[in-house]
């Protein structure tokens, strides 16, 4: 037999590393608070929570996103029905008195 040819693999070890662990969103976002609360914070917040470092960057670009997303919205409109809305600019004031028309 060749030398290239013989396996000295005798023994292979399967290590069990456990279950993924699986994080409530409380959780998620008191810990991505907490790396929030100071610069330089997400290496050892990651270390002590034992999370990999980019996961707890994936987590605070969601939290970013999901805040920006949250803050802007529609803001509830109500048709006025008399005369001009006391906050009207004085440029569109004169425009909107002429008006008899329902206006948001």
């Amino acid at each position: 037999m060749d030398s290239h040819t013989i396996s000295t693999l005798n023994r292979l070890e399967v290590v069990d590393t456990g279950r993924r662990r699986r994080w409530s969103e409380e959780e998620k976002a008191r810990i991505v608070l907490e790396s929030l609360s100071e610069p330089r914070l997400v290496a050892a917040t990651a270390r002590r929570y034992g999370l990999s470092r980019s996961l707890l960057v994936t987590w605070r670009r969601a939290f970013a996103a999901n805040r920006t997303k949250s803050e802007t919205g529609f803001v509830r409109a109500v048709v006025a029905e008399g005369g001009p809305v006391a906050s009207v600019a004085a440029s569109s004031e004169s425009a909107t008195m002429h008006s008899t028309e329902r206006r948001i």
